[in-house]
């Protein structure tokens, strides 16, 4: 009697063991898991994302001086690059069509001095809003320097794409070279004010003609 109660003793306690052997090998396939999720599902999100965002994007064919970033890289890409400009924008809306037209067009881009790349921003549009200072509904071109912002350009509905963007973009490094060269909006603009009025004003050219004095004979 007393072996029995002793064998049964024995055989609870194995049971035992056994059970937290078990328990302990599901709690860790858990944490694999877990881990397993927070590393590799943001990773398969973002390849998705940008896959949507190439697939709305890769119906424009833009000139050789432009292109869009990819967003799985596009942080390290502003961050790393010695210089770059980037537009930031949703890819929708008048005015980034505009500018978009603009981007196209070969013959208006080979009077641009540099190269630019587009943010489209169709997720994380808060977060990118926030980063980068930046309206996602307003086009924003800015120049960057070893990662830092130098320069940057709004593009509202009153700006005059067709004529002052390449312009304005050629100035973006300039103003931030030189801090004596305004920036490359009110450039743009000063430029366009004093040509009109250069041509509102017409070269006075002809010469006063004298009323000859008659002379009396006395």
């Amino acid at each position: 009697m007393k072996k029995n109660i002793i064998t049964v003793k024995d055989d609870f306690v194995s049971y035992l063991n056994k059970q937290k052997k078990l328990t302990a090998i599901v709690i860790g396939i858990i944490v694999l898991l877990i881990i397993c999720l927070f590393i590799f599902v943001p990773k398969v999100q973002a390849r998705i994302r940008s896959s949507e965002i190439n697939t709305l994007v890769s119906q424009e064919t833009l000139a050789k001086k432009a292109n869009f970033l990819d967003i799985k890289t596009a942080k390290e890409e502003i961050n790393e690059k010695t210089a770059i400009t980037v537009l930031f924008s949703v890819p929708s809306g008048d005015t980034y069509n505009k500018i978009i037209n603009i981007l196209k067009d070969t013959d208006k881009m080979a009077e641009f001095n540099h190269s630019i790349f587009i943010y489209p921003i169709v997720y994380d549009a808060e977060k990118i809003e926030k980063e980068y200072s930046v309206n996602k509904n307003e086009p924003t071109i800015i120049f960057f320097e070893n990662g830092k912002e130098k320069n940057r350009l709004s593009v509202d509905e009153s700006f005059e794409v067709s004529t002052m963007l390449i312009p304005s973009l050629n100035q973006l490094p300039l103003s931030a070279a030189d801090p004596s060269v305004p920036p490359a909006s009110t450039t743009a603009s000063s430029t366009t004010e004093t040509t009109a009025s250069t041509q509102a004003v017409e070269p006075q050219t002809g010469v006063e003609e004298q009323t000859p004095v008659e002379s009396t004979v006395q």
